[in-house]
């Protein structure tokens, strides 16, 4: 299997054999919460005039997703997994509070973070936590619309590539990714990092096509475009991907620990205790087109 980790929008016009599109922060994450939420399809689109296109036809459909930095006009919620309550009513959640971190964990030194000492989480999963905004039952067997630019435009560029099947997926169903590409032996795999609106790298996108690489393959996880500077050694195994993905508080993911209540109500904090808990979920999003050629997403 030939596997290449391609980035951003550029290299998603790369894409070849069986391309695995990834967004982190937070379109597949929040599409992945969804699903699991019970979700039937999700129609990823790039902008208000195709979401209305398609809601003209399929009348029934929950309107997600942001413009710029806000929740778009028409959108029941943003693109965040914590407001729109999906975590909750996956019966998944966590209070953004980490377990105690040890002197002897794997971590090569402690960090400091945007609220201070950085404290690891020990485990997979969530603490329960009241305070989701969802009404239980919401998304079940309902189709979404999702406006998300980044990853459409990801998605579209990869189809005119000549992709052969296109999939999606985060940190939450990394490693089931790897099982369903092991499962189909492509003889050519497209690692997509979107990165930061399609333009540049972002470490949780790299660290999560690094590590879903190294579950194909069993090399290590290094480099500085994936792992958080904190750490003083650069490599890692797939094993300790949960601890790297945490160390991007420190990182990439400062952006969600912005205590200005506006930004907050745009990426709140648990948002990246969501997004980077790792293989959460047992399922990958498969990207198809239905009978009258509307892109659409699956659960598989």
């Amino acid at each position: 299997m030939k596997i290449r980790i391609l980035k951003t929008l550029e290299g998603a016009k790369e894409a070849q054999g069986l391309t695995v599109m990834i967004d982190v922060f937070r379109a597949f994450s929040l599409e992945s919460y969804l699903f699991a939420a019970g979700a039937r399809r999700i129609y990823p689109v790039k902008d208000m005039e195709e979401a209305r296109s398609i809601a003209a036809v399929h009348a029934d459909c929950i309107l997600v997703g942001e413009e710029g930095d806000a929740r778009a006009e028409g959108c029941r919620y943003g693109d965040s997994p914590w407001q729109t309550g999906a975590g909750q009513v996956a019966g998944k959640q966590y209070n953004g509070k980490p377990d105690v971190f040890t002197e002897d964990s794997i971590l090569d030194g402690l960090a400091v973070g945007p609220e201070g000492p950085f404290y690891p989480r020990k485990h997979k999963g969530f603490d329960g936590t009241p305070g989701c905004a969802a009404v239980p039952g919401l998304f079940a067997g309902k189709d979404i619309i999702h406006l998300t630019g980044t990853a459409s435009s990801g998605i579209l560029a990869a189809e005119a590539a000549g992709a052969d099947e296109i999939i999606a997926v985060g940190l939450v169903n990394a490693e089931a990714a790897a099982r369903y590409i092991l499962t189909g032996n492509p003889r050519s795999l497209s690692l997509v990092a979107l990165g930061k609106g399609g333009l540049e790298n972002a470490k949780e996108d790299t660290l999560c096509a690094k590590y879903i690489q190294s579950l194909l393959t069993g090399e290590s996880i290094v480099g500085e475009d994936a792992l958080p500077k904190i750490f003083r050694t650069r490599l890692f195994t797939s094993d300790q991907i949960q601890l790297v993905a945490d160390a991007l508080l420190t990182d990439d993911g400062k952006e969600f620990f912005n205590p200005d209540p506006e930004w907050q109500e745009v990426y709140p904090r648990e948002d990246f205790f969501l997004c980077t808990v790792c293989d959460l979920f047992d399922f990958i999003i498969r990207i198809r087109r239905d009978e009258q050629g509307i892109l659409y997403a699956e659960p598989f």
